[in-house]
């Protein structure tokens, strides 16, 4: 009975070592907004990988493309469903010069529209003069705010493309976040490869 239990057991052990893991590799997802319809493709990586399926943890940062109505952007993002700010950022592939990214770089997707529409209701009652300034100012720093508490920061234009033309030719991404005068996280680094120029290709990227 001694001897049955353990090549049982040295058959279960040799079943699940016969099962490779998945390799990390970069993946395309497309999503489209069920209230604006803006499509956009994003092209990541993560860190929990199964044969059918991505997953990313919160409080977690990761690199990524998203292509929005065929412009492409390039930085980093938080990941799991809980999403957190993300601030600047730093990218580096390879040996090359690091590339450090804004959260001013970045798109503003949703900015809320009521607080808009009530500071121009309150700048009626301002004298003629001041109207526009108290607008404009109370504007950028909504947007200020939502740049700052975006859970993504990422590049566009001419920088988005070069940063995109060393990745596909680069080995090895490493990024992360600045904080005040530090590093405000532990570097990230992920594999660069086929698999990336795969997924761009799938999201109309072009090579």
């Amino acid at each position: 009975m001694k001897h049955i239990f353990t090549i049982a057991l040295i058959l279960t052990l040799s079943g699940c070592a016969a099962v490779p893991s998945p390799k990390v590799e970069w993946v395309s997802r497309t999503n489209i907004d069920e209230f604006t319809d803006k499509k956009t493709c994003s092209v990541t990586v993560g860190s929990l990988y199964t044969q059918n399926s991505v997953y990313t943890y919160s409080n977690h940062y990761y690199p990524y493309v998203d292509v929005v109505n065929g412009e492409a952007r390039v930085g980093v993002k938080s990941g799991g469903r809980v999403k957190i700010p993300v601030g600047d950022v730093q990218i580096r592939i390879d040996t090359n010069k690091a590339w450090t990214i804004s959260s001013s770089e970045t798109p503003l997707d949703y900015v809320p529209e009521g607080t808009l529409r009530n500071m121009e209701l309150y700048a009626k009652n301002l004298p003629v003069q001041n109207q526009e300034l108290v607008k404009n100012t109370y504007k950028v720093t909504m947007e200020s705010a939502a740049r700052a508490m975006s859970p993504f920061t990422a590049t566009t234009g001419d920088k988005a493309h070069s940063i995109l033309r060393e990745m596909l030719s680069g080995k090895t991404i490493k990024y992360r976040t600045i904080g005040l005068n530090q590093a405000a996280s532990s570097t990230g680094e992920y594999p660069l490869g086929e698999s990336l120029k795969i997924a761009l290709k799938q999201c109309g990227v072009k090579l």
